[in-house]
């Protein structure tokens, strides 16, 4: 498959930090063992463990293109169930298993796999109630096509 064609956008700081931090951990832990074994904190495997602030709460988030989603999301964090409530995908509605990175304090990277195909990564950032937004999906022709979007996050029951 080929990719049609992605919209760029500027990313606010705390996403664009929070996507630095996954990939720079890499390149800043080989740099650290070049001079001395990596050494891994008891504090910082819990943090990796740890169940995210957002989860067993509900939030609405209001993207920049009209879309209004309900997200729900499971005690554990593992587990989303959304619904569009407005937008171009109002009436649509799925059940999703997630993966969650902590990437800063109230700041989380968030990625599942729809069964359709379509993919979807989140930079939510819990502190300036805002969410980074990126999905990509399969286009009538074979390729796919990504779209980059903000939205804004308002927690609407715990």
């Amino acid at each position: 498959m080929r990719i049609r064609h992605v919209r760029h956008a500027v990313l606010p700081a705390a996403a664009a930090a929070a996507l630095l931090a996954l990939g720079v951990a890499p390149a800043a832990q080989a740099v650290q063992s070049a001079g001395a074994p990596a050494q891994h904190s008891a504090a910082a495997v819990r943090t990796a463990q740890a169940v995210p602030a957002f989860a067993g709460h509900t939030y609405v988030l209001t993207l920049d293109n009209g879309a209004v989603l309900r997200n729900s999301y499971s005690a554990d964090g593992k587990t989303l169930n959304w619904t569009a409530l407005a937008g171009p995908m109002q009436g649509r509605s799925g059940q999703e298993n997630l993966t969650v990175r902590a990437v800063g304090e109230g700041l989380y990277f968030v990625n599942w796999v729809e069964a359709s195909g379509m993919t979807v990564s989140h930079v939510m950032d819990l502190r300036n109630k805002t969410v980074s937004v990126y999905w990509t999906y399969g286009t009538p022709d074979g390729g796919r096509t990504g779209e980059l979007h903000t939205a804004t996050l308002e927690r609407v029951s715990s």
